[in-house]
C-alpha cells in the first residue's frame, strides 16, 4: 500500500463581480489562486496548496481554525482543503495556477 501525507488547510474564497473567486490560504502568505467558478477555485485551491507544501513537509504552518477566520473574513466562504502531498508530482497541472516562493505566514 502506497503511504499518504494528507495535509489540510483552511482556504478563504472570494467571490468577485464576474461570478468567479479568488483563493487565499491565510497561512501562506503567497498561495493565492481562483477560478471561474466554486468549483474549478476548489480544484485549482487544491493544486496550489499542494505545490506550494510539497518541498516544505518537514516545516509546515500550524493551521488557523474555523473560528479565527470567520472573525477575519466574515463575508467570504471558507472550506478546508486536502492534498496529499505524496502525489502532488502526479497530480495535472492547472494552466491558470501560479506558484510563487513560499512565504509561511507563522
Amino acid at each position: 500500500m502506497k503511504k499518504t501525507s494528507i495535509v489540510t488547510y483552511p482556504a478563504v474564497f472570494i467571490a468577485d463581480d464576474a461570478d468567479g473567486y479568488t483563493v487565499i490560504f491565510p497561512d501562506i502568505v503567497d498561495a493565492v489562486t481562483g477560478g471561474q467558478d466554486l468549483g474549478e477555485s476548489l480544484v485549482n485551491a487544491t493544486a496550489t496548496l499542494g505545490r506550494f507544501l510539497v518541498d516544505h513537509q518537514g516545516n509546515l504552518p500550524v493551521a488557523s481554525t474555523m473560528t479565527e477566520l470567520a472573525h477575519r473574513y466574515p463575508a467570504d466562504f471558507i472550506q478546508f482543503v486536502a492534498v496529499d502531498l505524496s502525489n502532488v508530482a502526479t497530480q495535472p497541472v492547472e494552466a491558470d495556477v501560479s506558484v510563487l516562493p513560499l512565504n509561511l505566514a507563522k
